[in-house]
């Protein structure tokens, strides 16, 4: 009688684990910053540029550089061999209470200039430059956090002559 008892609560302990993760999978699917690159035309090999991370309603992200270390914050680095981030300036975020703790946090469109400097070893085809970077994040509502994400964008840079 109690072996019936426990394979019945085993079935449906993992049923309702499958079915909050599919839920939790649901719920977050949305959740994922839009991305806008706006770039200065440049002769030289510093490129300048704006990037803008679109934070959906509701959420928020945690400011960089964080004001716990608890906090994972919007990051934006490059990922390719032959371009550096020489710059990048993250805004100050608004002050907020978050699971109880006082934080700083980004809400909506979070705008990041930034500049960058092309190595010589960094080879341009049909005279445009690829770079790819990397946006890392953590959104957070009211109530709940979905786990650290990220994003990846390529950029196209042309360096007029």
């Amino acid at each position: 009688m109690f072996e019936h008892l426990t394979n019945e609560f085993a079935h449906n302990h993992t049923m309702i684990t499958s079915i909050a993760a599919v839920l939790f999978a649901f719920a977050t699917d949305d959740v994922v910053p839009k991305l806008n690159f706006k770039m200065e035309a440049t002769k030289t090999d510093v490129v300048k540029g704006i990037l803008t991370v679109s934070i959906p309603a509701g959420w928020h992200g945690y400011q960089n550089p964080p004001k716990s270390e608890f906090e994972n914050p919007l990051k934006f680095e490059s990922s390719t061999k032959g371009f550096t981030l020489t710059k990048v300036s993250y805004p100050a975020g608004k002050a907020m209470k978050s699971s109880g703790m006082d934080s700083l946090v980004y809400e909506g469109d979070v705008v990041i200039p930034f500049e960058g400097k092309i190595a010589k070893t960094l080879k341009p085809k049909n005279g445009v430059y690829g770079v790819d970077f990397t946006i890392s994040y953590q959104f957070c509502d009211a109530s709940t956090c979905i786990p650290p994400s990220s994003l990846t964008a390529k950029l196209n840079i042309k360096v007029t002559k």
